[in-house]
């Protein structure tokens, strides 16, 4: 495998999705030998699906991944940057306290103010490889993207020692699914549900038919959108959603006769409601869709 290698040291990204998954168990269990010290880190929002940090944990013990959990704790102060906490399966918040705080500060995040895979991946993760010695420009950052994923990949992240070891083994979709089916740990959510299932980056045919499925996930944004549509920077009374749709819109979505619900495996081609991105199913640092300006961001040395 050609690995773009600089370092000694590899953290790799464990998102909780099965591309991750793969990704995570086969760098731990055939490339070992390449670094000195391998991490591996999960960093929760609070709004992944149950199951998400249910297949993080049973990975874990499969796989041996020894999985450092984090989640983001955000200075109200402004230029202070987001640190972390370390949590576990059992302590791990599953009512969006970390996305809270998030958008507290910074305001509701959007296709305009990208900042939730910042603060609620990036920096925390960054803020505890900091914290064990690991500082910028001394390790090697594993991403799982698919060799079928390539257009998201990000030539900044390149530059700063993160890569693709799935893009440099050709491994698509087909390939995962069919390592998922061999094992005895299987994540079990449908695609349009996705880690975080309410995720704006989604199309409006994946949410409308989240919403006729899980209604109850959107309690979430709903909250938000109540509690803090003037936060941030910009003109205030943000949306979430494409278009500066609300929760309630989607839910108009949900309710139209004619909708055709998204079904795995099977394309849609409606310009309109079809337009999203892939990170909104497995939400990756490092990647354009990302939009995280690479590995490093300076406000952690704050």
């Amino acid at each position: 495998m050609k690995i773009h290698k600089k370092y000694l040291r590899l953290s790799i990204s464990f998102s909780g999705g099965k591309t991750s998954a793969y990704m995570a168990q086969l760098l731990v269990k055939q490339y070992r030998h390449l670094w000195e010290e391998i991490v591996v880190v999960f960093a929760n929002t609070g709004q992944e699906h149950e199951k998400t940090l249910q297949y993080v944990e049973k990975c874990d013990k499969e796989y041996g991944l020894n999985v450092v959990w984090l989640e983001a704790v955000v200075d109200p102060i402004s230029g202070k940057g987001t640190k972390h906490r370390i949590v576990n399966f059992d302590t791990a918040s599953c009512k969006g306290e970390p996305y809270e705080e998030v958008i507290q500060k910074f305001g509701i995040p959007n296709q305009t103010f990208q900042s939730c895979n910042r603060e609620l991946k990036l920096r925390p993760m960054t803020s505890y490889l900091r914290s064990i010695g690991w500082l910028p420009n001394t390790y090697n950052v594993a991403i799982g993207i698919r060799a079928d994923e390539i257009d998201r990949i990000s030539p900044v992240t390149m530059e700063q020692g993160g890569f693709y070891p799935l893009i440099n083994l050709g491994i698509k979709k087909s390939d995962v699914l069919a390592w998922e089916l061999q094992q005895k740990v299987r994540l079990g959510i449908p695609e349009h549900w996705g880690n975080c299932t309410w995720c704006w980056k989604k199309s409006y045919r994946k949410l409308a038919t989240v919403a006729r499925e899980m209604p109850e996930v959107f309690e979430f944004p709903k909250k938000m959108e109540t509690k803090y549509p003037n936060a941030g920077a910009g003109n205030g009374n943000r949306k979430f959603f494409r278009g500066n749709k609300t929760v309630a819109d989607i839910f108009e979505m949900a309710k139209d006769p004619e909708l055709k619900p998204f079904v795995d495996g099977f394309p849609f081609s409606d310009s309109d409601m079809d337009q999203g991105s892939a990170c909104g199913e497995n939400c990756e640092i490092g990647t354009d869709g990302a939009h995280d300006d690479g590995l490093i961001d300076g406000a952690d040395l704050i």
